[in-house]
């Protein structure tokens, strides 16, 4: 997320984008066709397909949990009870990869243990994955529990040609969470990438990703969207005058998946690719994260509270504000 985020703010800041990147279609439910054109100097003679595997169901069984939490219909989806090991991610849970109707709850592991009643004994969060105890439940404040279920996993495939114009499908690994698309081997370039999300029925326009070759040009001078935006902005960073930067977000604005090391944060590494492309500019970096909230929920808690928004985003003029807000997808 990190790298992402830093990569596209400064091609906004400071680098030219062109659109030069092979069209790409569905053609059926798990098939694709990527066609002719030149992009990085190679060129495809002529469209290709590939069929595209679909997500692959996984059983879980004897997944052991030491004590079961009461539901809590209140929390978030991820905390209303315990959560499936495994959709499980850096701070909740990836979304809908499970089979709720798969779930069982048993007392021991193996099939001969008595199996626990949904509704009765335990309750399930079906979109976030996490399970609890209710009231009356057969099960014990303390007692370990042996769950079976099915899920699937994320992938990102990834199209590359070689110099010939020959193209080939390098399978992602299946993953949740942090999903890292499919290594091309040595001679081979890059130019889509496809999503094949769990639980997915079928590809649609939206699961395809054509890698744009064209225009990121880092000495270009030439006109961008910061040119006509931003422009105080950008005369501030070639000229050495100071500027204030503020990041207004969630978890991943205060070190969501990485921890309290600033250095691993991707405003940290937003700065040092600033300084990288203005060397002479001078930054003062101000965070207003509030992990778990929306942008709604920050802007609307109380004044002199520990997440003020116009204490913490407006009061410092900032020159430059970043938004990020994930949890905005749900909020």
């Amino acid at each position: 997320m990190g790298s992402v985020l830093s990569l596209t703010l400064l091609s906004c800041l400071c680098l030219t984008a062109c659109d030069g990147s092979l069209e790409m279609r569905v053609v059926a439910d798990w098939r694709i066709e990527i066609g002719s054109g030149t992009v990085g100097g190679i060129t495809l003679s002529e469209p290709v397909t590939f069929d595209i595997t679909p997500p692959q169901r996984i059983a879980i069984h004897d997944e052991r949990h030491a004590a079961v939490a009461l539901f809590n219909p209140d929390a978030g989806g991820w905390g209303k009870g315990v959560r499936l090991h495994a959709v499980q991610t850096a701070e909740c849970s990836a979304t809908d990869r499970f089979y709720p109707e798969t779930l069982q709850v048993k007392s021991a592991a193996g099939e001969e243990a008595v199996q626990f009643v949904y509704g009765r004994d335990y309750e399930i969060d079906s979109q976030w994955g996490s399970f609890g105890r209710i009231k009356g439940s057969a099960i014990g404040e303390n007692q370990e529990v042996f769950i079976d279920y099915d899920y699937e996993q994320d992938r990102l495939d990834t199209l590359a040609v070689n110099a010939s114009g020959e193209v080939f499908l390098f399978a992602g690994i299946p993953s949740l969470g942090v999903v890292l698309p499919g290594a091309e081997t040595a001679g081979f370039v890059p130019v889509a990438r496809v999503w094949i999300p769990g639980r997915g029925k079928k590809l649609t326009k939206d699961n395809l990703y054509p890698i744009s070759f064209e225009g990121w040009d880092g000495q270009s001078d030439s006109l961008c969207a910061a040119e006509e935006s931003l422009p105080k902005t950008l005369e501030k960073l070639r000229t050495g005058i100071p500027l204030t930067l503020v990041t207004f977000g969630d978890s991943v604005s205060c070190g969501g998946g990485v921890g309290s090391d600033q250095s691993l944060w991707w405003q940290s590494q937003f700065m040092t690719r600033l300084k990288e492309q203005f060397p002479i500019s001078q930054v003062t970096w101000k965070n207003a994260g509030w992990g778990g909230a929306s942008s709604s929920a920050y802007m609307q808690s109380p004044a002199g509270s520990e997440h003020d928004y116009v204490r913490d985003v407006l009061a410092p003029k900032p020159d430059l504000v970043i938004i990020e807000f994930v949890n905005d997808a749900y909020l």
